[in-house]
């Protein structure tokens, strides 16, 4: 299993975070078995080719399958950091979680929809007929913003699910003994959620804002490109403040951070 490997070499971990919950329990387990479901249902939801016209058009429904699965999987990955990081497994935990768990279900199939629509850049780069037409026939133009809103409300429910979930874990920090270090990335992870979770809840807000109106659709779509720009000046923020947490926490980083710096210099 993939999450008993991560657990047993915590590849890509903070050396500075204490695991708790490096034992998987049945609650995991069973989490894992829904987002296996949810990812059945990406595969069941495309009809199984019976001809080679059916075959290439399967071959171009693997964009829309891939980048769904990308999606899906790192929201997993985040779901499997919180249960890895802090192993809570109490009733409001239980509550929460079986929370998220009806909203990535829910949130399959819109997904899937929305990310099938995408097919329309190939299909006009190369000019595909069949394509086009497969397409055109998914969805009304006046429909594009429902969708819009139908994929917001999911998106902003799965990641503010796993905000009130961090949220939960940094209010036990007394009874979990998280350290600064610890407790500056669990505060991390709610706001890194609560920021993913506004941008979502944001593109609804548009799409009513602008309903009725034949670009609401679109506009609705373009405030998903502001993840690029706020999530890396967040990120770079971050990325100082936890630098100079550690500095202060850890003299001797310190020490060796400003040796560093002095024998980079030197080589310039």
């Amino acid at each position: 299993m993939i999450r008993d490997a991560l657990q047993k070499h915590l590849m890509g971990f903070n050396p500075e975070f204490r695991y708790r919950g490096t034992e998987p329990g049945r609650l995991e387990n069973f989490s894992d078995a829904v987002f296996a479901l949810a990812i059945t249902l990406l595969l069941i939801s495309t009809s199984p080719p019976s001809n080679f016209a059916h075959i290439k058009r399967f071959t171009w429904e693997l964009i829309p399958f891939a980048l769904c699965m990308l999606l899906i999987i790192s929201i997993w990955f985040e779901h499997f950091t919180f249960y890895i990081r802090y192993g809570l497994r109490n009733a409001r935990v239980v509550i929460l979680n079986s929370l998220f768990l009806v909203i990535v279900l829910f949130y399959v199939y819109p997904l899937k929809f929305l990310t099938k629509l995408a097919l329309w850049v190939p299909a006009i780069f190369f000019n595909n007929d069949n394509l086009k037409k497969e397409l055109a026939g998914m969805i009304r133009g006046e429909d594009v913003v429902d969708l819009m809103i139908i994929y917001g409300l999911g998106a902003f429910w799965v990641f503010f699910a796993l905000m009130l979930m961090y949220r939960y874990a940094y209010s036990k920090a007394d009874e979990l003994e998280l350290n600064e270090i610890e407790k500056f990335d669990t505060d991390t992870k709610v706001k890194t959620n609560f920021i993913m979770a506004v941008i979502p809840l944001f593109s609804v807000l548009i799409a009513i804002i602008f309903h009725g109106y034949i670009m609401a659709g679109t506009f609705a779509g373009i405030t998903y490109f502001l993840y690029t720009p706020v999530m890396f000046i967040y990120g770079s923020r971050v990325n100082r403040k936890r630098k100079a947490l550690l500095a202060s926490l850890n003299p001797e980083l310190s020490k060796l951070t400003e040796d560093s710096a002095e024998e980079s210099k030197a080589v310039e």
